[in-house]
């Protein structure tokens, strides 16, 4: 029997459980179909927490969605009474010459954000777990902190279904088709008919989009947890989020935090921003192996921080997907003006989740809203 509905989206993991949320938020009748458990660890969401800022070092574009994003945040966290949010601030912390810190004081600066601009002294002394020399240069966006990953996508859902909302988890689509007069998808379990698609399915895009041949890249990155000598200088209050870069890549960390299975003994998550193994996600390699403590980061953790221990006490294994540019994708399909897409959020799209699904439902409900000209499907030609 053929489900019929308005909108349809392809893929439950963050984005489009956002879209699914923000429909249905709306009244409209939507289905999310998730090919694996709706909170899981096989995609891009793996890992329990993930940073959330304001000052953006990839360009002043991202402020007003960030802004936007940590506002939705906010309200879902009180209508829920779940916590989601956990503010510490944020360091951008680079070597002189490299710019990470001047770019995300420069995108606070055209919003009138409150930053602060400190030295390698001055940064070593407020918070100890860091050796930083006095000429790099380092930004504290005080109001930034971290996100839950796994209450956010439960509260986003119970949100969506609450409202009217059907989330099919365990169903993988095998394929979709669009039209003028409407939208078709196959799963192994059953067949939609639907006014409207959205395509969210993450490190998956390229398959399900394999016509429009988009440049993505899927890459292996392994998330890990270092064991501490002083556990109490990675706490939320004494260690705020940090991005760091060198010469050699960018660097990301994220306290101790809670009971969480993968925090053992005082754990802090530190990982590996640039970089990464090209993968396909039907055949990643789950497992942490030694090598993936690549030298030069091993040299950052023992070098620039105090009380790291390079032994990692917990792994998992999540997926960027990619962009030439590092730049989201979210538009209209070239083809199909009733089909929404996003993609490409390369390693930083989970802060705006909520902002994100909030603008495919735009581009799903009113034909005049546009997409962003940065996040177009046409800018890659």
């Amino acid at each position: 029997m053929t489900q019929k509905t308005e909108f349809l989206v392809i893929g439950g993991g963050t984005m489009g459980t956002a879209t699914g949320w923000a429909l249905a938020r709306r009244g409209r009748r939507v289905t999310v179909l998730e090919q694996f458990d709706h909170v899981h660890t096989f995609g891009s969401h793996s890992g329990n927490t993930r940073i959330y800022r304001h000052a953006y070092a990839e360009g002043a574009l991202y402020v007003p969605w960030a802004l936007k994003a940590s506002s939705l945040w906010r309200e879902i966290q009180a209508r829920t009474g779940t916590t989601l949010m956990i503010e510490t601030g944020c360091l951008d912390i680079s070597e002189p010459g490299l710019g990470r810190a001047t770019t995300a004081r420069a995108s606070a600066a055209a919003f009138d954000l409150p930053v602060e601009e400190l030295t390698g002294a001055e940064l070593n002394a407020r918070w100890p777990a860091w050796n930083i020399p006095d000429d790099w240069e380092i930004t504290l966006d005080p109001d930034a902190g971290f996100l839950l990953v796994e209450p956010a996508l439960r509260a986003l859902a119970s949100e969506m279904t609450a409202a009217g909302g059907i989330l099919r988890t365990n169903e993988p689509v095998t394929s979709w088709s669009a039209s003028e007069n409407g939208i078709r998808v196959v799963t192994g379990q059953d067949t939609y008919e639907a006014d409207h698609l959205v395509i969210a399915a993450g490190a998956w895009n390229g398959k399900i989009l394999r016509d429009l041949d988009i440049p993505l890249e899927v890459r292996r990155k392994p998330v890990m947890w270092f064991q501490t000598a002083h556990a109490a200088n990675f706490l939320p209050e004494a260690f705020p989020v940090f991005v760091y870069q060198d010469r050699t890549g960018e660097y990301y960390g994220l306290p101790i935090y809670g009971d969480d299975p993968l925090k053992v003994g005082g754990s802090v998550k530190i990982g590996i921003h640039t970089g990464g193994q090209a993968i396909d996600p039907d055949t990643l390699d789950r497992e942490f192996h030694e090598s993936d403590i690549e030298p030069d980061f091993r040299a950052f953790l023992t070098e620039r921080m105090r009380g790291i221990e390079p032994v990692v006490t917990q792994s998992s294994m999540c997926m960027y997907t990619m962009t030439p540019d590092q730049d989201f994708i979210i538009d209209r399909h070239p083809d199909h003006a009733n089909v929404a897409i996003a993609a490409g959020f390369s390693g930083h799209g989970f802060k705006f989740t909520p902002q994100v699904g909030e603008h495919l439902a735009d581009l799903v409900t009113d034909s005049t809203v546009k997409p962003v000209p940065a996040f177009s499907l046409n800018r890659f030609g």
